[in-house]
């Protein structure tokens, strides 16, 4: 970092610090609103040097959990999930230091840096008007970046390299169409962002379209499937369908109708769009390609058993590689992959930790997904009101993560990382404190009674626990 942005950033700094040592929550919201436009970094003067931002404001607040005399206003949120994920980082964390040392530093920072959010929320939970705040940040951020992915449509690729988006690495053409990545860095997290904020907002919306804030987002729905369209990105699209039939499935029986009447105009759509870009949607080249190297990682298995190491594959051994000849940056990844400068990136998040993590690990991360879907769709049947909702959408969107997961290395994907974790530990405040004895005295000045209290026509008690 240069003198000059130093001096800016302590003063900075400790102005943030002061605003968090009253609500720690700030901090995370702050994340939350600021993450989806990280990647216009990228053609900020300096803008490298800013990117560990998000650390820094992440490390300020867990900072301030410990000195803010507001922290302990609502009761610890339940993490029911929590055993797997200690495991399954315990596995790894050990895996990266008995192979790589301190140079497996960096694959532990970025499969598990930001496991600091639940820590965060344990320390200083959300209240009913943070979790509101949530959710009215996920639906705006989503429809701005749709907003700015269709405009980039219209200005070309060419214009948005001369801004200084490189080709190959963030400007990519499919069948003649510019693949849209809006304020991020590719289209695969511009794709997979706009489906989260579909399904969490969506699940929102529906429980209260009177609401204006849901009436305004559901009018921006066509928007916001419009931009994901245009990103290419398979695995959003297969990840919304799935996790809208989930919330069909366990409440809102409507999206059926939505279901048959997407189905009825298949036919119709399929022969407007152009042959162009239907082709590479359905192509088999690429999941071709995919199964070949699945194959060789599952053999690999009978080699390593207990994986290779948290960092053999993935963002982190693609870091460590660049980082070793910057002359990398050059190639496209699909390329220096090719020609054996860069280990082999799988395209799969199960795929990665089976390689450096083996079964065990492997299971431990379907565990985890499988306690938080099931611990947040029962949340969703004891709550009432937006909570409930809330957590309906929760448990779609890692409904969508673990079938996105099977084409894409999800959780390694920014900032889809953040939102995994940010939104599983609000719904666990949420959940606490429906059922704490302090909750009508605490949250009363913390909370939107109007919203998140609004009871339901069906809920009954059930266990949250996985």
């Amino acid at each position: 970092m240069t003198p000059f942005l130093l001096l800016l950033a302590v003063p900075a700094a400790l102005a943030l610090f002061a605003a968090l040592h009253r609500r720690p929550q700030r901090g995370l919201l702050l994340v939350a609103a600021l993450t989806p436009l990280h990647g216009l970094l990228v053609i900020v003067p300096g803008g490298e040097a800013l990117s560990p931002w998000k650390e820094g404001v992440l490390l300020l607040t867990l900072a301030a959990t410990f000195v803010s005399p507001y922290r302990d206003r609502l009761p610890a949120p339940s993490y029911p999930w929590w055993p797997a994920v200690v495991a399954w980082a315990a596995i790894g964390v050990g895996s990266a230091a008995v192979t790589s040392g301190l140079a497996g530093i960096t694959a532990v920072k970025i499969t598990f840096f930001y496991l600091v959010i639940p820590v965060i929320l344990w320390r200083a939970p959300f209240g009913a008007r943070d979790r509101d705040h949530l959710v009215t940040i996920l639906m705006g951020t989503g429809v701005l970046t749709a907003l700015i992915g269709l405009a980039q449509q219209a200005i070309g690729g060419e214009r948005l390299a001369e801004l200084g988006y490189r080709w190959d690495e963030h400007l990519r053409i499919t069948g003649g169409i510019l693949r849209s990545f809006s304020t991020f860095t590719t289209p695969f997290a511009f794709g997979l962002f706009v489906m989260i904020s579909l399904i969490v907002g969506c699940a929102v919306a529906f429980a209260d379209p009177r609401r204006l804030r849901n009436t305004l987002f559901l009018c921006a729905v066509p928007i916001m499937l419009l931009g994901m369209g245009v990103t290419i990105v398979r695995a959003s699209y297969i990840g919304l369908v799935v996790a809208l039939l989930w919330l069909a499935i366990h409440r809102y029986r409507a999206l059926f109708l939505g279901f048959g009447a997407a189905l009825a105009l298949a036919p119709v759509l399929l022969l407007t769009i152009p042959s162009s870009v239907l082709a590479p949607l359905f192509s088999s080249s690429s999941l071709g390609e995919r199964g070949d190297g699945w194959s060789q990682t599952l053999s690999s298995l009978w080699v390593h058993p207990f994986g290779q190491g948290l960092g053999a594959t993935g963002s982190a051994a693609a870091k460590a590689v660049d980082d070793g000849n910057p002359m990398l940056s050059e190639l496209s990844l699909q390329a220096a992959v090719q020609f054996g400068f860069m280990p082999y990136q799988p395209d799969n998040y199960y795929m990665k930790l089976a390689v450096e993590l083996g079964p065990i690990g492997l299971w431990l991360f379907v565990l985890v997904l499988v306690c938080a879907a099931v611990s947040t769709l029962r949340a969703s049947r004891i709550m009432n009101g937006q909570d409930a909702a809330l957590a309906l959408g929760v448990s779609g969107t890692i409904v969508a993560a673990a079938v996105a997961s099977t084409v894409a290395t999800y959780l390694e994907i920014f900032p889809l990382d953040v939102y995994f974790w940010l939104l599983l530990g609000t719904v666990g405040c949420a959940l606490t404190q429906h059922w704490s004895p302090r909750r009508s005295s605490v949250t009363a000045s913390d909370s939107a009674p109007s919203h998140s209290d609004r009871p339901a026509a069906a809920s009954r008690p059930m266990s949250a626990n996985c």
